[in-house]
């Protein structure tokens, strides 16, 4: 006699064998899941010993990091992880702790000074720039969560943001983005003619110097009067 499983016309019709292998496997996985879950306290003490902080440092990080929610959430409900988990938890946790040392030990450069040269530019233009070697700075709009700060671009690829007159970069900015931030800083102007002089174009709209007068000076005088220069 075969299984039969209802319709919605309130007949029954028979299973097909896959249905059947599928319901087999499904039962098969909800009672592993209800035993682990009896198992979960036991099972928490032993992993714990075993492990022992793991999972308090992964619940510091679960307001942020989804892969540590999702680890915290499985431990709760079923009282382990597995070992290739547990693995990348501890990786996870020893780049992030490298990553907070590496935040610490960065060196903390006043760069109001570009701010303020953005704002000034800000008035007369609603997207000002300014390039410097392999730089380009550029201000976010005046609406969002950046509003106001300045993007910074190596290469054409995004690096990190200036904000409140402080450099937070990516990991992966070049090691001197914020040393030749920090020139800027220090002499917006010879910054700019120095780019100016180099390569022929000005350091703020990117045309190319033609005039006798911007050419010798490395830079054009309605950008330097833009910018406050």
């Amino acid at each position: 006699m075969g299984i039969f499983m209802p319709s919605y016309s309130g007949y029954s019709r028979p299973w097909t064998q896959e249905q059947i292998v599928a319901r087999g496997i499904q039962k098969r996985k909800f009672a592993a899941q209800q035993k682990a879950r009896l198992m979960a306290p036991e099972n928490k003490v032993k992993f714990e010993k075993e492990n022992p902080g793991l999972i308090d440092a992964l619940r510091e990080l679960t307001s942020w990091n989804s892969f540590a929610a999702s680890l915290v959430e499985q431990f709760d409900d079923r009282g382990s992880l597995s070992e290739k988990q547990t693995g990348a938890a501890v990786a996870m946790l020893m780049k992030v702790k490298a990553n907070k040392a590496n935040r610490a030990e960065a060196p903390t450069v006043d760069l109001n000074n570009v701010v303020a040269m953005f704002n000034k530019a800000h008035e007369a233009i609603k997207t000002p720039k300014f390039r410097f070697e392999d730089l380009v700075i550029s201000r976010a709009p005046d609406t969002g969560a950046n509003a106001g700060a300045l993007y910074v671009k190596v290469d054409g690829e995004y690096a990190g943001k200036v904000k409140e007159g402080k450099w937070f970069g990516l990991r992966t900015a070049p090691q001197d983005t914020l040393s030749k931030l920090q020139q800027i800083a220090n002499s917006p102007l010879d910054s700019a003619v120095a780019y100016g002089r180099k390569t022929g174009n000005c350091a703020m709209c990117g045309r190319s110097l033609t005039k006798h007068e911007s050419v010798d000076r490395g830079i054009g005088p309605i950008c330097a009067e833009r910018f406050g220069l």
